[in-house]
């Protein structure tokens, strides 16, 4: 039995031509690897230029939204009322004192007093309209809010909110 041996293309060169084709396929993947190391290299460091830009577009921004959001609490038709009497008003003009059951004031730091308001059985629109209120027209912030699902009709939320200024 004859064993063919597997012959490549360059086997019938000759032995020079065969060494500077071996030398020309080293050097050429020598450049091909560095063209790719140094396209990698190009396209992460335009990667982090933008990511650099992008840093210092929040950095400049976020004081100008800051700002925003405070002259926004400001011009509610409520801001300037006491948190309890807007917190009051805002009940009152969405017809939700029936789900009102507890109403009390609570002390959130050394200077600051808030009021502990807890509501149960509220539709989703009903409960937006009052967050919504609350945020817009009052300028009043809910350093805690607990929404949980009220247990005798699954449709409704039950709310416990903490208001302060």
């Amino acid at each position: 039995m004859s064993r063919h041996a597997f012959r490549y293309f360059w086997s019938d060169w000759p032995e020079g031509s065969q060494r500077r084709f071996f030398k020309l396929l080293v050097v050429g993947s020598l450049v091909l690897s560095l063209c790719v190391f140094v396209g990698f290299k190009l396209v992460g460091g335009s990667v982090e230029q933008e990511i650099a830009q992008a840093k210092e577009q929040y950095g400049r921004v976020f004081p100008l939204v800051q700002d925003v959001i405070a002259l926004r609490a400001q011009m509610g038709n409520l801001s300037h009322l006491p948190v309890e009497e807007a917190l009051w008003f805002i009940i009152d003009d969405l017809a939700i004192e029936s789900q009102l059951t507890s109403i009390r004031s609570t002390r959130l730091e050394e200077n600051v007093t808030g009021i502990q308001a807890t509501f149960a059985g509220l539709p989703q629109s009903k409960m937006s309209e009052f967050l919504f209120a609350l945020r817009e027209r009052a300028s009043v912030q809910t350093p805690e809010c607990v929404l949980s699902r009220n247990p005798d009709d699954p449709r409704l939320a039950d709310l416990h909110l903490v208001l302060a200024r």
